[in-house]
Formats: structure tokens, sequence, C-alpha cells
């Protein structure tokens, strides 16, 4: 069972737990790191079970008021649990970090001089896409942005070059990339992150739709990659960021298409990585693929009332930005979840089939403002 899951089910069978706790978990709202870690969790079985009596005594005393009968076994049984899962979690999460760095824990950061990298960013003017510009700027790295849309003007006081280009178009991206290269130089960071998307079902979806969103969400990264990885290659030195969603693992009523593109990203993401350890033997440039939950952005912005209302509180474009520039700074790839708590959901495809169907029912009941 997932660990989220298996965590709520443990927290929900504490009788002592107040409805609004559960509720805050409900919303992802009490960090995992608190629940799922053992440093703070075995403190709390040691506190109940065999600490010093001097220790003890106040505690169960404190419990002893609590108007339920045998709470004190309950709340122990749920904290090993809670100790175990935790133990479990970090050990997992340490394999994670590995396996997404080719195995390794250690960072390159000795390669890396962020007044002197260039980032290239796709979508880069509105946003998550310009909350990562203006991240990485703060930090002196190098930016050039592809948009269709003009540069904003609370952009304009950054280190920034500017070319407005159809991505979707693999002629405009090489052309924008040879004036890059030309006058700024060979971008050392990729972050594709256009995206697009909008509500119909899928016999409403017109063929130019359809060859808008793959081209901008999918095919895209095919132009970029194609253009700005080589030369990372050939340093062992870079980062390409894929901005996904969690529609790469779960496929609701009237954004198939969407989702079609995001799942496609997760697997150009896993190739791509996989390529570069085995194909190119660059292990050191390093790949991160990133699935925000919903997002307020202006992707969403005539839906967003609506899914709020029936799927809860929305994200915020900061959250997600200040995720991926982290990634970036720490000189290491990964898969990072938005939620966090949502990283369970990556292995819905594994669930059993009639969990599978649940989980889609309600979404599709709720719907998402179509």
């Amino acid at each position: 069972m997932p660990q989220f899951f298996l965590t709520t089910w443990i927290l929900q069978s504490i009788p002592v737990m107040s409805a609004a706790s559960q509720r805050l978990l409900q919303l992802g709202a009490v960090p995992r790191v608190i629940l799922l870690n053992p440093i703070v969790t075995g403190p709390l079985l040691w506190a109940l079970t065999i600490a010093p009596k001097a220790i003890q005594g106040p505690v169960l005393q404190q419990l002893d008021r609590l108007p339920f009968e045998n709470a004190l076994p309950r709340i122990v049984t749920a904290l090993k649990l809670l100790v175990a899962l935790g133990i479990s979690n970090s050990f997992n999460s340490l394999l994670n970090r590995m396996a997404t760095n080719g195995w390794s824990l250690s960072t390159d950061s000795s390669k890396w001089n962020w007044s002197q990298e260039i980032a290239v960013v796709t979508g880069g003017c509105s946003g998550i896409g310009e909350l990562v510009v203006k991240g990485l700027a703060d930090k002196g790295v190098k930016i050039a942005v592809l948009d269709v849309q003009p540069l904003p003007q609370r952009l304009k006081g950054y280190n920034i070059h500017f070319q407005t280009c159809d991505i979707t178009d693999p002629n405009a991206v090489h052309n924008a990339a040879e004036t890059i290269r030309s006058k700024v130089g060979h971008p050392t960071i990729l972050i594709n992150n256009a995206g697009i998307g909008s509500a119909h079902t899928i016999i409403d979806t017109t063929p130019r739709q359809l060859q808008k969103i793959f081209g901008v969400n999918l095919l895209s990264h095919w132009y970029t990659v194609g253009e700005f990885l080589p030369a990372m290659i050939k340093q062992n030195k870079g980062h390409v960021v894929t901005v996904a969603s969690m529609a790469s693992f779960v496929s609701c009523p009237s954004i198939a298409d969407y989702a079609a593109t995001k799942a496609g990203a997760l697997a150009f993401h896993e190739a791509l990585t996989s390529e570069l350890r085995h194909r190119h033997n660059a292990p050191s440039v390093h790949t991160t693929v990133v699935h925000p939950n919903w997002t307020r952005t202006p992707l969403i912005a005539d839906h967003a009332s609506h899914i709020e209302k029936h799927q809860g509180p929305l994200l915020t474009p900061d959250v997600v930005a200040a995720g991926i520039v982290n990634q970036v700074l720490s000189c290491r790839g990964g898969q990072l979840f938005y939620p966090d708590f949502l990283s369970s959901v990556s292995g819905i495809r594994g669930f059993p089939h009639w969990m599978q169907e649940r989980i889609r029912d309600s979404i599709g009941k709720r719907g998402t403002g179509d």
C-alpha cells in the first residue's frame, strides 16, 4: 500500500486525533517530513514505552485525561507503525536520490559557476517559467527566454536574452538557438517549461488543437534538446529540466490530450536520462522531471475557481518555481512532486484496477471545469 495512504489509515485509526487534524492530512497540510520522520516519532514512542519514570509518568498522566478507552495502546501501535514507515521512507528516499543520479550521492558542484552558466527557459514570460527565470537570474545565471509572449516589463531589469520563438516549429527553434549561441554562449541549463491546455472531450478535440498541444507540451522537447544537449554532452556538464504534471500518472475527463502530452514528457525524461548514461557517456548531465498538481497559472485561469471548489486548494507558482531553482542549484537530478505527498500517486498504474477506477471515477465526477 502506498506510504501516504497507509499513513492516512494509521492516523485515522487514532481516536484522539481531531477531525480538524485529519482534514489537514487530507489536504496534505501535515508535512510528511513530520509524520514519517523517525527523529520525531521515535522519541515519542520512547517516551510512552521505555523512558525513565520521571519522563514517562507526566506523559501518561496527560493521556489518562483523554476521554477515550484504551487510548495508550492504540497510540503506541500507531507510533510503532509510523516509526517503521519513517525508517522505510528515509531509506527509500536515499535510494531515490542515488538512482536519479547514477547511483551516486556526490555532487559535481565544483564544475558549476553560476555567474558563468546560461539557462534556456521556454515559456519564461509568465507563470512558473517567469519565476524560474527570476530565481536563476538572482543567482547570477544568464537567461535566454523562448516564448511567443513579449517579455514582461518586470523581467527587463534582469540579464535576459529574449527570443520570440514558436517552439512548435523546429526551424524557429534552430534559428533561436543559433542566435543564443552566437550572442550569449552555449547553454548549460535547459528548462522545458512551456505548456498549454484546455478542457474538451476527446470527440470535441480538433486536429488543430492536437497539433498545437503536442507541439508545445511534447514535441518541442525534442527540438530544444536536439539544439542544446550536444554541447552539454561534449562537456559532460548540464541540466535538463522537464516540467510534466501529476497528469503524467492520472488522466482525467476533458483533458485527455493534455494528460497524453504529460505522460509523454515523463517518458521523454526517462529515456533521456538513460541515453545520457548509456549512449552518450555523459552521466554528469543531470535530468529532472517535475510533477505539479493543479497550479494557479494562466493555463487554468478560466477553471481555477471550479477546480479549487471541487478538488481543494491550488498550488501557487512560486512553490513549484522555487523547487525547480533549488534542484538546479543542488547540482543533482531528481523527480519532484508538488505537493510532495502526492509522490505516492506515481505508482497508481500498479494499483488493482478497481482502485484505479475508483480514483478516476472520483476525479471524473468532480470535473475539471469543463
